[in-house]
């Protein structure tokens, strides 16, 4: 698709039905603000238990079907089994299903247009939808366009692929898998406008690298683009540790490292006696100065490791188009750190990336203040979704509800 570019990539509804916690009836996530926009800025806030990180791991997961157009070559290229495609088991087995909407802006042979995408997967007729688009809905997103993608399990577990005849959707899906493996570009300066998802989990701890392993200057895994990446704790192996990852970009030498060296200490190290000070070659690893003593990234707090990884793989894997989703923010933080982590997040989508959406899962209330639902701010388009159980909801204004019928009940 050399003719065509992406402006807006940006959810709308998520519709989860027999997933975790949401078995009685399906349950609309709204993306939407008061407006009816898609917000770039976004807060699950609950209770332990009522499905926060269930909805961050379904948006991962459907965003990772895009660039395939078998369910078998998903799983195959994840190393899963032919039958389970999906790192959820609820997508795999059961009657679970779910559809995430988006709103895309895009240019195709010099002619704007705007679509809504539905994406879709788990036990569900390939002529159905957990969320229809009529004309009237379409209108309101200002779209005129609806095009469905999905991969649908039968009753007999037999997988199958459903949207390939819509002629959108099958060049949307070859370029997706086209650009996959393509450079992404300089640090936070993406040159792809492809969208892309990065999930990170609650657990972001940074571990000490094999000692034993041989340390190579290699690509760190999943480098280049990708519709889909998931960060969690590291396993002690060199291809999928931060310390492989800065090493690397140091021996790019194209001013990746120095800038990504540059925001880190800026966003995490600021008014402390830390920074990250440069990479060491023997062994190959990162060296950070803590009062005026050199340490390894693995000797940092719970805190900064999980800070120092959010923003190095963010940096280094963002797109023009990126949803950022994290899981429990405020881990290892102090109630300051939380503040100040949330205001550098806000920054980056107000003032420095505009096709970058934020969602967050998390228990903090200080985080729900720091947010500030009901003050109006530049660029940014706010929203939530609270449990009925969570003592701050009255603060807040709550997304409209609305209750759906399975489609085989319609």
């Amino acid at each position: 698709m050399d003719n065509f570019q992406i402006y807006e990539f940006t959810p709308l509804w998520l519709t989860i039905d027999r997933i975790g916690p949401f078995q009685t009836q399906p349950e609309e996530i709204n993306f939407t603000d008061n407006n009816g926009e898609s917000c770039n800025f976004f807060m699950l806030h609950s209770k332990n238990g009522r499905g926060k990180t269930t909805i961050l791991e379904l948006i991962q997961a459907l965003m990772e079907m895009i660039g395939f157009t078998k369910p078998q070559d998903l799983a195959t290229a994840h190393s899963r089994r032919s039958d389970s495609p999906f790192n959820l088991e609820s997508l795999n087995r059961g009657s679970g299903r779910a559809q995430l909407d988006f709103r895309i802006h895009y240019s195709e042979d010099g002619h704007e247009r705007v679509a809504v995408l539905s994406l879709f997967a788990g036990q569900l007729e390939v002529t159905n939808s957990l969320r229809q688009w009529d004309e009237e809905a379409l209108s309101k997103m200002g779209a005129q366009q609806w095009h469905r993608f999905g991969f649908c399990r039968d009753e007999t577990d037999i997988w199958s692929t459903s949207g390939l005849h819509d002629k959108w959707i099958a060049n949307f899906i070859s370029g997706i898998d086209e650009a996959t493996g393509e450079k992404i570009g300089g640090f936070e300066e993406s040159i792809l406008d492809w969208p892309t998802v990065i999930y990170f989990s609650a657990y972001r701890n940074i571990v000490r690298v094999n000692p034993d392993q041989h340390r190579a200057i290699v690509p760190p895994l999943d480098w280049n683009y990708a519709p889909s990446y998931s960060f969690g704790a590291e396993s002690g192996d060199w291809r999928d540790s931060l310390d492989n990852l800065l090493v690397w970009l140091k021996w790019l030498d194209d001013g990746r490292f120095d800038r990504a060296v540059k925001l880190v200490n800026e966003r995490v190290f600021t008014d402390t006696c830390t920074a990250i000070k440069d990479v060491r070659k023997d062994p190959h690893e990162v060296e950070v100065v803590s009062n005026e003593k050199l340490h390894r990234l693995d000797t940092l707090s719970n805190g900064e490791k999980s800070l120092v990884q959010l923003f190095v793989r963010l940096g280094a894997y963002m797109t023009r188009n990126t949803i950022l989703l994290i899981d429990e923010p405020e881990a290892h933080l102090h109630e300051d750190w939380q503040q100040r982590l949330l205001s550098r997040l806000k920054k980056m989508a107000q003032e420095q990336f505009p096709g970058l959406t934020i969602i967050l899962a998390t228990h903090s209330s200080k985080m729900m203040t720091t947010l500030a639902l009901e003050k109006e701010e530049d660029n940014l388009r706010k929203g939530c979704n609270l449990s009925d159980s969570v003592e701050v909801k009255a603060n807040f204004p709550r997304p409209k509800e609305r209750v759906f019928s399975r489609p085989e009940e319609r």
